[in-house]
């Protein structure tokens, strides 16, 4: 009889240890679940931000850039030219030039209300193996027009130092400057 309430306590202490646990877990997942914070009502706001607007694209414009070693000037075979607007990659050809690329137009919605662009702009990233990577932003390009260019000048990496990657960005177009700046220059 002794043993029998010995067993008997025993399960109802394993019992009442498990109804806590239990308790417990049912408790943080209702507190988990009552503070979730739906991903689209919230989380699609921040990455709109960074998202080009959705747009149908009619108007493309050709760009050919030229990748050069920045101390000798020579062009540089095989290196990699990659647009991430379009997600497509180039490869350069023995006189440093990629192909020639068709390059969607995309207003720059930023200044459409202020002074228009007549030009689109797209990224460029180059890499070649033993080379400081190269970013240039902003790089023009014309609607049925086509550019020869821009020149991307690649150094060499130095031996055993961690090298940042040139970053560029390329300024708008003196005559649309030009007219920004009359546009908005204050009377006297």
């Amino acid at each position: 009889m002794k043993n029998r309430n010995i067993w008997s306590s025993q399960f109802k202490v394993n019992i009442r240890a498990l109804v806590s646990i239990l308790a417990l877990a049912c408790f943080i997942v209702i507190v988990y679940v009552i503070s979730f914070i739906p991903f689209d009502q919230f989380v699609h706001k921040q990455i709109d931000a960074f998202s080009p607007a959705v747009q149908t694209i009619r108007h493309y414009g050709y760009i050919q850039p030229q990748v050069l070693d920045g101390f000798s000037q020579q062009p540089i075979e095989g290196a990699a030219v990659v647009i991430p607007e379009t997600g497509q990659l180039f490869v350069t050809s023995e006189d440093g030039l990629t192909a020639l690329i068709k390059v969607p137009i995309q207003e720059d919605a930023h200044f459409s209300e202020i002074s228009p662009k007549p030009w689109g702009e797209v990224t460029l990233i180059i890499y070649k193996e033993g080379y400081v990577e190269y970013v240039l932003f902003h790089a023009h390009v014309w609607e049925n027009q086509t550019r020869k260019g821009p020149k991307i000048l690649l150094f060499p990496k130095l031996e055993g130092e961690d090298q940042e990657p040139f970053s560029v960005v390329e300024g708008p177009h003196r005559l649309w400057v030009r007219d920004l700046i009359e546009k908005y220059r204050p009377d006297r």
